[in-house]
């Protein structure tokens, strides 16, 4: 027997279990663009709850719906899932590589807070922090395309979470000689391209951040709405 049980819950990035198959392909809806799903089990529709998988939906362009095949047992079970507020605030360890895959930049960035700019959707959240890069390349080559990357100083920028977007932008104040961070904020992983916009041509590459381990995320889940599907195969 496959039953579901469907909670009410959040407006905002609420995701909504369409079906549970006998065989355990869960599918559900959402409206976000691109979202991070956590999706968990438990033996009573109150928990406890236990992580199954985490879910990256990258393609919201494509379809909107997200299948996931969870284990098939005997015993009854519930599931829920939640989307994850893509969330800056913390101390990455920043990677930053030139359009050949080399690594030419090492450091760190801080976000300590961010400010709601607007509640109505798509949300959009003020970001503002530091940089500290170094040099990693190699040692011939000259650093002058790099723009103003190295070193220390400050950023603003702004986060659009249907999106999971987050772009970063320094220094603020100088017009012609900008560092720009953009794409894709996954958890604890933020990875992109990096530009630098002066007087010439624009310089690009790649770039990838990790939160470091005392600032990462525990499992938070922000505008997230329970749902659950209580599965019983027993004859």
């Amino acid at each position: 027997m496959v039953g579901a049980l469907f909670v009410a819950g959040l407006a905002f990035a609420q995701p909504r279990i369409t079906s549970f198959t006998t065989d355990g392909e869960l599918t559900w809806t959402n409206y976000i663009y691109r979202g991070f799903y956590t999706v968990e089990a438990g033996s009573k529709p109150a928990g406890p709850w236990n992580t199954l998988a985490s879910v990256v939906d990258s393609d919201w362009a494509r379809t909107n719906r997200i299948t996931l095949q969870v284990p098939v047992t005997n015993t009854p079970t519930f599931y829920r899932v939640a989307w994850m507020l893509p969330d800056p605030v913390g101390v990455w360890d920043y990677r930053g590589y030139d359009n050949q895959g080399t690594l030419v930049l090492t450091g760190q960035l801080s976000i300590p807070a961010i400010t709601l700019l607007t509640s109505d959707p798509p949300v959009v959240y003020g970001v503002e922090g530091s940089w500290n890069l170094q040099y990693a390349g190699p040692p011939t080559n000259a650093f002058g395309w790099l723009g103003p990357q190295i070193g220390t100083g400050s950023f603003g920028g702004t986060l659009e979470s249907h999106a999971a977007d987050l772009t970063l932008i320094w220094p603020t104040n100088v017009r012609d000689n900008n560092i720009r961070l953009a794409r894709d904020l996954w958890s604890n992983t933020y990875t992109g391209q990096w530009s630098y916009i002066g007087f010439g041509p624009i310089s690009a590459g790649t770039f990838t951040a990790t939160r470091m381990p005392s600032t990462n995320l525990a499992g938070q889940k922000l505008n997230a709405r329970e749902v659950g599907n209580s599965s019983d195969n027993s004859e």
